[in-house]
């Protein structure tokens, strides 16, 4: 930061020679004058001294007879007057300014989000015509809370909207409101929302769909959690349409999840034999190998494939394969690596939850060491989703239905 000063208050780089020196320097010392980043070589002393310092070494000068020469002017005062002397810089920085003030105060880039049936060419004409808001337009001609209004009275299928600006653009951001239409007779394939594990509820929020179950069941893999159906009901509380609306909403479950992984110290190692190379020189179409593959068409050998290509231009160059025998044999693994590894294999699935925002209540993993082996076993109790978007019912929930309706006929007759 000291250079920031010296900058700002101005000082000069100078070279001097001749004289008496060592006494040029005591005087500035005794008269406080500050001199830096000193060095000597072939009769020149160089040092940096301040510009108002400078001004204050004439008498030394005279005394000592020293001959001071200013090699280089730097800071803040001669930046200046630099500039000074070049007004077509100012006026160059002045226009762009301008130029750059000029432009900010304009839209140049619309953005819309959230629209679905409206499309943006729909809503950009709308702003243009209606509104007289276009890429070019100045951004105080663009009342947010008039635009909001507006569109939501022009299209009233959208439930809400929002228009902000930032920068040169103007962000719309709206929903639209889904509607059925009975008249038109589409019938979309309903959705629904199965488990995917078996698990107790803790929180619930449908946004669409018919809720099956509630907070605090216990629930199976696969079982109905929303229906995507919606009945209509009638005067006399009969069913008069099932209107599929589609499920949607966030279910969190408490999932017990069982963790075991066996580690056992006797693994497999290779021990390598001598390793055999060929060499192929290709030159476009044409190629010349030296050496073969010693293994090809051996199955009682195992070995390894290496390949190495060096190009040295268009369609020319050297390709080096290693072929390298081996034979499987048992090894002995410490016991302390094969902990460390188990360690860490379970510190992995800890970080896995943590990264889909699982929270885990209860970590009952353990690890056991064995004359032969290391073992982990436990289960972790986690707060995650549950929820599996279905097109169709699971084959188990159909039939359950199924078997309801007969059993009700049965009882009817």
């Amino acid at each position: 930061m000291e250079w920031i000063f010296q900058w700002i208050r101005g000082f000069l780089k100078c070279h001097l020679k001749g004289g008496d020196m060592e006494r040029f320097f005591n005087l500035c010392r005794y008269q406080g004058i500050e001199c830096w980043d000193m060095s000597y070589s072939e009769g020149v002393c160089r040092c940096c001294i301040y510009l108002d310092d400078f001004r204050k070494i004439r008498p030394f000068v005279r005394k000592t007879k020293v001959r001071v020469k200013i090699v280089e002017r730097c800071g803040l005062a001669f930046f200046i007057a630099f500039l000074q002397r070049r007004k077509g810089l100012w006026l160059g920085m002045a226009g762009c300014v301008a130029v750059l003030c000029f432009l900010s105060a304009h839209i140049w880039k619309m953005e819309f989000s959230g629209n679905s049936y409206y499309t943006d060419e729909r809503l950009e004409k709308y702003l243009s015509e209606t509104e007289n808001i276009r890429i070019g337009s100045w951004k105080k001609d663009a009342v947010n809370p008039v635009l909001e209004e507006n569109l939501r009275l022009t299209f009233p299928d959208i439930s809400w909207v929002s228009v902000r600006k930032e920068g040169t653009s103007l962000i719309v951001a709206l929903e639209e409101m889904v509607k059925y239409d009975a008249a038109s007779g589409e019938k979309s394939k309903p959705r629904y929302i199965c488990a995917a594990k078996d698990g107790q509820i803790v929180s619930m929020v449908t946004r669409s769909g018919v809720p099956r179950v509630h907070v605090g069941d216990t629930v199976k893999k696969g079982e109905l959690l929303i229906d995507g159906v919606m009945e209509i009901l009638n005067d006399a509380m009969e069913v008069a349409e099932s209107v599929p609306v589609g499920a949607d909403g966030d279910i969190y479950a408490k999932i017990t999840e069982n963790y075991h992984q066996t580690y056992p110290f006797l693994q497999e190692s290779r021990n390598y034999g001598r390793a055999s190379e060929k060499i192929t020189l290709s030159f476009g179409k044409h190629s010349l190998s030296f050496g073969k593959n010693p293994y090809s068409g051996d199955d009682r050998v195992t070995h390894d494939h290496l390949t190495e290509i060096r190009k040295f231009g268009p369609g020319i160059y050297i390709q080096k394969d290693i072929f390298r025998p081996y034979t499987t044999v048992p090894s002995l693994m410490a016991a302390s690596r094969m902990k460390t590894k188990a360690e860490t294999e379970l510190y992995d699935t800890i970080r896995k939850f943590e990264e889909k925002g699982v929270q885990i209540l209860e970590n009952n993993v353990k690890i056991l060491m064995y004359d032969d082996r290391v073992e982990v076993k436990g289960n972790f109790v986690v707060i995650e989703p549950l929820g599996e978007e279905m097109n169709m019912l699971p084959q188990v929930i159909q039939n359950e239905e199924i078997g309801e309706t007969h059993e009700y006929n049965r009882n009817d007759d």
